[in-house]
């Protein structure tokens, strides 16, 4: 095995066993980076940014659960930044495990859905991935894997995941931030404008981004 291959194996399987034997899961803790920013934003920053770049990285299903909180602790533009730029590296770094490592155990298990996107990769590209991320029809960890088996080059991986995500990112932080400011847990403390507005735009979004997407294609089609 190639020194680079074995460098990385050791780091995931480093990043998988701290997470685990180390009590990970305290660090999901949300009051607990309410305190720490209280005292130390920046490290709080970053032991955020850590913990979800690990989590991306090793395709653990806390993208939606960490983007919320995010929100909560850091408000709408801080924990959105954080969150993008985080699923964006370890994403691409999940992609990479898949190249180097899990090649025929992701192609063993996962075969339909490979064909799948390899399918839409060929007709469509980058487009066919920025409208995977920003409709989830498959899980964002499990895509991230699956895209290690087509030939879709890095540059391109990241800039239509960061691209992707930017919207459904952008309303999970703000949902966040909302439910930050609730005092009460009263029926009139929890439903405010504000959240309601943001539980709206997370049910309608996939509605609008399937018509836009509907939209775009036949106008394509028809050049």
């Amino acid at each position: 095995m190639p020194l680079k291959k074995l460098v990385l194996a050791l780091v995931i399987i480093s990043m998988i066993t701290l997470y685990f034997v180390g009590g990970g899961e305290k660090y999901l803790d949300i009051h607990m980076y309410q305190a720490l920013f209280e005292s130390s934003p920046v490290a709080t920053a970053a032991i955020f940014f850590a913990v979800f770049f690990i989590g991306t990285s090793c395709s653990l299903p806390v993208t939606g659960v960490l983007t919320v909180t995010g929100g909560i602790v850091f408000g709408t533009l801080t924990g959105f930044f954080i969150s993008l730029v985080a699923v964006t590296l370890g994403g691409t770094v999940a992609l990479y495990s898949t190249r180097l490592f899990f090649h025929d155990l992701v192609r063993r298990r996962f075969s339909p859905q490979i064909d799948m996107v390899n399918k839409g990769i060929e007709k469509e590209g980058a487009f066919y991935l920025f409208s995977l991320r920003m409709i989830p029809v498959i899980p964002f960890g499990l895509l991230n894997l699956l895209l290690g088996l087509t030939s879709i080059s890095v540059p391109v991986f990241m800039l239509a995941t960061l691209c992707g995500m930017v919207p459904v990112m952008l309303i999970l932080t703000y949902t966040g931030s909302e439910l930050g400011h609730i005092e009460s847990f009263s029926l009139s403390g929890v439903f405010t404008p504000g959240l309601i507005l943001a539980l709206s735009l997370l049910a309608m979004f996939p509605l609008l981004a399937r018509a836009l997407f509907k939209v775009v294609r036949r106008r394509g089609k028809n050049r």
